[in-house]
């Protein structure tokens, strides 16, 4: 069963948000039928224009009928939950379920799932979420792959503190507290062997870390470094952490409750635990050295 690059058929989901946007530009040109998932008309246009060659589909992964639409006459699927959604379990399920209509059919042959370190951790609503997704997808009789990256890189702002002329870095939550970080362009590479190398891939599943465990502390010290002046950490208060992450998130302060649970309890569990995981694996899987952070931020700022 290897990879058909004329006849199967590649659908990316999200394919419009961080993960799949690091991945396309690995993709472009290799697949003839590459389908592109987003939720919006905004996505849908902007990847329209930059990747003609694709089919862009818009489709809510909360209803079945959609989903379905989505997987028909798939081979390989790479699945991005829309992370801190409610619903995420539901639609991770839908999208198990679909594959295995289409495994049926005798069309699908690999699914790839992008969870998070250590879904285990159930205090995390997002990473309980995507263990039950796991769990469902582990029973489907599916040939599968589980990636699990941690907490991004990329989203520490080292291209905002180098505009300032006195560089603030906002905490969210305690600097001192140490996490295993990834690098994008680190999972993205790994996402894209997973895809070409399919049957290496089989029932595996990989943590995705590019660093091992340190805390923000150490990557405001590198920014320091890097950028040539001071930079001071500024701890927000927990309500005001909250609302700046819904408003990342959801481009909005005003959610609901239940919205508004998964990045308070994030937060919480951020102040006193992080993520700890080892770049060995997604090292063996990259045949590489994993990024590292201060590189990094030298890329990211042209230094």
């Amino acid at each position: 069963m290897s990879v058909d690059h004329d006849n199967d058929v590649l659908l990316l989901v999200c394919a419009s948000g961080k993960q799949c946007s690091s991945l396309l530009p690995l993709l472009q040109g290799k697949w003839r039928h590459l389908r592109l998932h987003v939720n919006s008309q905004a996505s849908e246009e902007r990847l329209k224009t930059r990747y003609p060659e694709a089919e862009v589909v818009r489709a809510s992964l909360d209803n079945v009928d959609h989903v379905r639409r989505i997987m028909c006459g798939v081979a390989t699927v790479f699945h991005v939950g829309p992370s801190f959604h409610p619903r995420e379990k539901e639609m991770g399920c839908f999208m198990v379920d679909a594959a295995v209509e289409e495994a049926k059919r005798g069309t699908f042959k690999h699914f790839i799932y992008s969870s998070v370190l250590s879904p285990q951790l159930r205090k995390l609503m997002n990473h309980d979420c995507k263990n039950h997704v796991e769990e469902h997808l582990m029973e489907s009789g599916l040939n599968f792959t589980i990636l699990q990256p941690s907490t991004f890189l990329d989203n520490f702002p080292i291209k905002y503190l180098a505009q300032q002329e006195k560089p603030v870095f906002p905490a969210l939550w305690d600097t001192n507290v140490s996490f295993s970080y990834t690098a994008l362009d680190d999972l993205a590479e790994a996402v894209s062997k997973v895809i070409e190398e399919r049957e290496k891939h089989y029932m595996a599943q990989y943590a995705a870390c590019s660093t091992m465990p340190m805390p923000n502390s150490a990557l405001v010290a590198m920014a320091a470094k890097v950028l040539g002046k001071d930079v001071e950490v500024s701890r927000i208060p927990f309500q005001e952490s909250v609302d700046m992450l819904c408003k990342r998130l959801y481009a909005t302060t005003e959610v609901d409750a239940r919205t508004r649970d998964e990045p308070e309890r994030m937060i919480l569990f951020y102040n006193r635990r992080g993520l700890l995981g080892n770049p060995g694996v997604l090292e063996w899987i990259l045949g590489r050295k994993a990024t590292a952070p201060e590189e990094w931020m030298r890329r990211q700022v042209g230094g």
